[in-house]
């Protein structure tokens, strides 16, 4: 991990940032599809040299509604563990499809997280079976995001 945690500082540069002035906080993130379901994680940052927060975020698309109550995580075809995201955000698109976010602490699935970003694919499997799959370029962005969050904090989980 300590390798990890000295990507740090060049990882945080490349990342993106958006302002929660209600918050008084700035959220960085890696490059995230935004035309599909996916999971990644969010770094938030609160004002000057303030604390910083890690959240993993689980975004489902589709034309039902996804039961994120208790997900699954395997990793290369094997289970890693199970975590129950807080809802945050149902919009309906135009078109009639529903686009959802949970959230949870890092700390909450921090096994199952390092495990997917050591991994070469990983699927996140929603209580009612639907399934988001992530590949490796979207596990590269997480493993991007924390080890931003592991040189703020100056140390490795």
């Amino acid at each position: 991990m300590a390798a990890l945690a000295t990507e740090g500082a060049q990882s945080l540069g490349g990342l993106n940032a958006q302002s929660d002035v209600h918050h008084g906080a700035t959220w960085l993130k890696g490059t995230v599809a935004e035309d599909r379901s996916t999971a990644y994680l969010l770094l938030g940052k609160l004002g000057e040299g303030g604390a910083s927060t890690l959240r993993f975020v689980v975004r489902y698309e589709g034309k039902q509604p996804a039961n994120l109550g208790n997900c699954t995580v395997i990793v290369d075809g094997a289970e890693v563990g199970s975590f129950a995201p807080a809802p945050n955000r149902v919009d309906q698109p135009s078109d009639g499809s529903v686009r959802q976010l949970a959230d949870i602490h890092f700390d909450d699935v921090r096994p199952a997280v390092l495990a997917m970003i050591n991994g070469q694919s990983a699927v996140i499997r929603t209580a009612d079976g639907k399934e988001i799959r992530l590949g490796r370029t979207e596990l590269e962005e997480m493993r991007r995001v924390l080890s931003a969050y592991l040189h703020l904090e100056g140390s490795a989980p």
